[in-house]
C-alpha cells in the first residue's frame, strides 16, 4: 500500500513537473518569436494596441521620404568611395543637342583601390554650367543601389555647356553623419545664463540631458520642452539669457578620415568636352504661370542666365534698382521669422534702400530682433530669430519667440507677408525633433489662414554650402524634404533657393554673396507683386 501511494505520488510530481518544463519552454518560444503579442493574462486577453495617431503616422511617412540607401558603418576606409577613382560618361552622345531635350549621365562609383562599389548610398552634386554665360542649372541623380547612378539634366541655354559632378559624401560618410545624427544629440551645447541679486551662475542647455538634475521649462501653445543643469545656487526661475555653447568631439581617428575635407565636395575628374546646345525658340519664349501661391515646383525649378535666376515655377520678375523694390514693398507689412540666412534678406533690403531705415532696437546684431520702416513708401521690414535652439551669442530670453506664439500675435493686419525659414540650426538633432517644431509652425499658419485669408506666406528653403563637422549638405537636404512635405498642403509658398544655392558659378557658402541673394529677394517679390 505505501509502495504504491509512493508511485501515484511520484507520477503526480514527475507530471506536474513535466507540465511545467513544457509550458516553460513553449512561453519561451513564444516570447522569443512574438514578442509583440505576449499578454500577461491569457484568460482574460487585453485591449488590442491603440491605432497610431495622426501625428505618428505623419512622422512615419516623413521618415520613408527621408529615407537614404545607408551603408554599413565602415571599417577599411580604402574601401569607401574615392572621388579621384570614380567616373562617369555621357549616355547616348551626339555632336550636338537642342534647347529643352534631356540628358543623362552614368555615374560610376570606385573605392580608394579603384574598385567599382557594389552598394550605392553615396551624396552627389550635379550641374551643368558656363563659365562664359554666367549659367548654371541643378540636375537630378538617381541611385542604382549598385554602385552606379543616373544624373539627368535640362538643356536650358544655348551654346557651350559643361557638366560638373561632385562626390559631397561617400556612402559611407553618410552613414556616419546618419548615425551621430540621431545617438548623439548632445553633440552641440548651448548656455543658460542664471542671475538673481547679483549671483551669476551658467549652465548647459538642451532639448533634453538625459540623466541629469535640470529645470524644465515648456512652450505653453506647442509644448514644447527645453531644459537646462540646475544651477547649484539659483532657481529654475532666474534663467535670464541663452547663448552658444560648444561642440563635443564626437568622432573617433577613423571616422574623422571619412569625414575630412579632403574627401568631401570634391569635384570626379573627367574628359568629356562641353556640350553643345542649338537654340529653340518655341522652348525659350514659353509662356509660364503668374506667381501665385501653390504652384508645384519642377525639378529644375530654375536656372541661371547671365547671373539672373529665371523660374521655372512661374513668371519670375527681376527688380533692377532700389525704387522698384521699394514700390514693390509700398503698403506692406513684412515679417521674417528664422535664421541668419533670412537675416541676410534683411540686411540686403536695408542695405539696398536709401529710403528704408533701420530702427536702433539696441539688441546684438547675430539674434536681433530687426526692424526696418520706409515713412515715403509705408512699409516695415522685421526680423526676428526663431526660438531655440540657436548658435549665437548671448541673448535675453524674452527676445527669443515661437514663431507660432508671432504668427498668433500678428492678426488680421492689411498687406501682411510672412517670410519663415528654420532648418539650420535643426540639423545635429534627430529629424524627430524637427517635426515637433514644424507642426507648432504649421498649426501657427493654419490659424493666421483662417484668421487672414489675404496674407501672403512664403517658406525659404534650406541653402546649400554647410561645411561643419557636425553638419552637411547631406542633413540638410534631409531637413528641407521634410519640410517641403509638411507645408504642402497649404496655400503657401516653397521659395525653392537649394538650387539657387547649389547651381551658381560662385563656391557654395552657407551665407552666399550678394549676386545669389539679390536673386533669392527678387524671387521672393515675384510672388509679392506678381503682377
Amino acid at each position: 500500500m505505501k509502495r504504491s501511494l509512493f508511485y501515484i505520488v511520484s507520477g503526480c510530481t514527475l507530471w506536474v513537473i513535466l507540465m511545467f518544463f513544457y509550458r516553460f519552454t513553449q512561453t519561451e518560444s513564444y516570447i522569443r518569436h512574438y514578442p509583440h503579442e505576449i499578454h500577461e493574462d491569457t484568460q482574460s486577453g487585453s485591449s488590442p494596441a491603440p491605432a497610431p495617431s495622426p501625428e505618428d503616422k505623419e512622422l512615419q511617412n516623413l521618415l520613408r521620404m527621408t529615407a537614404w540607401n545607408i551603408a554599413p558603418l565602415p571599417g577599411d576606409f580604402q574601401l569607401s568611395t574615392s572621388h579621384s577613382n570614380s567616373s562617369y560618361t555621357l549616355l547616348h552622345p551626339r555632336s550636338t543637342y537642342t534647347m529643352g531635350e534631356t540628358i543623362e549621365v552614368l555615374i560610376t562609383a570606385k573605392d580608394h583601390k579603384g574598385r567599382p562599389k557594389t552598394y550605392g548610398g553615396d551624396f552627389f552634386n550635379v550641374k551643368l554650367y558656363s563659365t562664359s554665360m554666367k549659367a548654371g542649372v541643378s540636375g537630378s541623380v538617381k541611385d542604382h543601389n549598385d554602385g552606379t547612378y543616373t544624373a539627368t539634366f535640362l538643356l536650358v541655354w544655348p551654346g557651350e555647356t559643361k557638366i560638373s559632378v561632385r562626390l559631397m559624401h561617400s556612402s559611407e560618410a553618410i552613414a556616419i553623419l546618419h548615425e551621430k545624427r540621431d545617438s548623439r544629440p548632445d553633440k552641440i551645447y548651448f548656455r543658460g545664463h542664471f542671475e538673481l541679486n547679483g549671483t551669476r551662475e551658467v549652465v548647459e542647455c538642451n532639448f533634453d540631458l538625459p540623466g541629469r538634475d535640470v529645470c524644465e521649462y515648456y512652450d505653453a501653445g506647442s509644448g514644447e520642452k527645453w531644459v537646462c543643469l540646475r544651477p547649484k545656487t539659483l532657481p529654475c526661475n532666474s534663467y535670464r539669457e541663452h547663448s552658444a555653447g560648444g561642440s563635443r568631439d564626437i568622432l573617433n581617428d577613423k571616422e574623422m578620415e571619412f569625414l575630412s575635407m579632403s574627401f568631401t565636395d570634391q569635384e570626379i575628374p573627367t574628359n568629356l568636352k562641353p556640350l553643345q546646345v542649338l537654340p529653340n525658340k518655341s522652348s525659350r519664349n514659353r509662356t509660364r504661370t503668374t506667381c501665385t501661391s501653390g504652384l508645384p515646383i519642377p525639378n529644375p525649378s530654375g536656372f541661371y542666365y547671365q547671373d539672373l535666376w529665371e523660374s521655372l515655377v512661374c513668371s519670375n520678375q527681376h527688380f533692377p534698382d532700389a525704387s522698384s523694390v521699394a514700390n514693390c514693398l509700398a503698403g506692406k507689412n513684412v515679417y521674417m521669422f528664422g535664421d541668419s540666412t533670412l537675416r541676410q534678406w534683411w540686411s540686403y533690403l536695408v542695405d539696398l534702400i536709401p529710403t528704408l531705415k533701420e530702427i536702433d532696437l539696441h539688441s546684438p546684431y547675430h539674434p536681433g530682433p530687426h526692424l526696418a520702416t520706409d515713412s515715403e513708401h509705408n512699409y516695415l521690414v522685421q526680423w526676428r530669430a526663431h526660438q531655440k535652439p540657436l548658435r549665437m551669442e548671448k541673448t535675453w530670453l524674452r527676445e527669443l519667440h515661437y514663431i507660432a506664439s508671432e504668427l498668433d500675435n500678428l492678426g488680421g493686419r492689411n498687406g501682411l507677408v510672412i517670410v519663415i525659414n528654420c532648418w539650420a540650426h535643426f540639423l545635429t538633432f534627430p529629424i524627430e525633433t524637427y517635426v515637433r517644431r514644424l507642426r507648432g509652425i504649421r498649426d501657427g499658419v493654419k490659424r493666421l489662414l483662417e484668421l487672414n485669408s489675404e496674407v501672403t506666406i512664403l517658406i525659404k528653403s534650406a541653402n546649400t554650402g554647410y561645411r561643419f563637422a557636425h553638419a552637411s549638405d547631406w542633413l540638410s537636404i534631409q531637413l528641407d524634404t521634410v519640410m517641403r512635405a509638411m507645408f504642402s498642403d497649404l496655400p503657401v509658398t516653397i521659395l525653392d533657393v537649394w538650387q539657387m544655392t547649389s547651381c551658381h558659378r560662385e563656391p557654395e557658402n552657407l551665407h552666399p554673396p550678394k549676386v545669389i541673394v539679390k536673386n533669392e529677394i527678387d524671387l521672393m517679390l515675384s510672388f509679392i507683386c506678381p503682377s
